[in-house]
């Protein structure tokens, strides 16, 4: 008996690490098909030992179940933190929403910074020789400075307006590399639209509001995007960044009408994110 048991446990144990080396074999194949030529340098040295660790371990016919999840762990982790390389279009989107904002509530410290920063980042924008890497670093800078400024004491309580916070142009494999895990391991992932906007607010007549719409599982889909009422809401594709759609949208109608946003994936439902509302002021 104790042998016939021996046997099965072995036999248990051998079914585990061919079922954890097929999702190490599709963690792989993820990264293998990653063009490292369109990311940013940060994160390709860590990438690169992650991804020569996991074939090692693949081809190691005595790895453990524990090795085998540490390796699908380490490689999944190194594919999120790779950033690609932005362009000046996002650079120059960035811009554009931070210069439609009204600053006039802000402390002058953190406006002037900001300023500096913008000033900086046209610099990029303008210079024909700039690298991926300083458009990057320009984003991130006017990013910063934006999300970090300080409203005045008067205004202490109140919400930054149309734009509470500029889009992230991050890494594209990210949520891609969380689902090939998820998939691999046989959980059921449910495609589906998540805004960085999901509170109801209000528009100044005539302004503009930049939604970030991140796909979720999606496998490379772009979401329709729609308003309940076109007379209320102008709606503008932007652009696609990796798993990240930006859509913007004109307050057009008259002050006091309000309007749902909506997206949807093909032959998916409708997804209700917020209401927008035309103000004054």
């Amino acid at each position: 008996m104790e042998k016939a048991f021996d046997a099965l446990q072995k036999a248990w144990n051998a079914l585990v690490r061919a079922a954890d080396k097929n999702l190490l074999q599709e963690v792989v194949n993820t990264a293998l098909a990653i063009d490292l030529n369109e990311y940013l340098d940060e994160g390709k040295e860590a990438f690169t030992e992650a991804l020569t660790h996991a074939q090692a371990v693949l081809e190691d016919q005595d790895a453990t179940a524990a090795e085998i999840k540490e390796a699908v762990s380490a490689l999944n982790d190194a594919m999120q933190v790779l950033r690609k390389i932005p362009t000046k279009d996002a650079l120059r989107d960035v811009l554009e929403q931070i210069n439609a904002q009204d600053l006039s509530k802000y402390t002058d410290t953190s406006v002037a910074a900001l300023k500096a920063f913008v000033n900086l980042a046209n610099g990029v924008l303008d210079d024909p020789d700039a690298t991926g890497e300083q458009i990057a670093q320009a984003i991130d800078l006017v990013t910063n400075a934006y999300n970090g400024l300080n409203l005045k004491p008067e205004h202490n309580g109140t919400s930054k307006g149309s734009t509470s916070r500029m889009p992230s142009y991050g890494n594209l494999y990210g949520a891609q590399g969380i689902a090939v895990v998820n998939a691999a391991q046989g959980v059921a992932q449910q495609s589906s639209v998540r805004s960085d906007t999901t509170v109801d607010f209000t528009l100044k007549r005539g302004s503009a509001y930049c939604f970030k719409m991140t796909v979720v599982n999606g496998n490379g889909q772009v979401p329709s995007f729609t308003v309940g009422n076109g007379s209320v809401l102008k709606t503008q594709f932007v652009a696609k960044i990796g798993n990240d759609c930006y859509y913007r949208v004109y307050a057009v109608g008259a002050p006091g009408q309000s309007t749902g946003v909506y997206t949807q994936l093909p032959n998916g439902a409708p997804q209700k994110h917020c209401i927008v509302t035309v103000s004054n002021d």
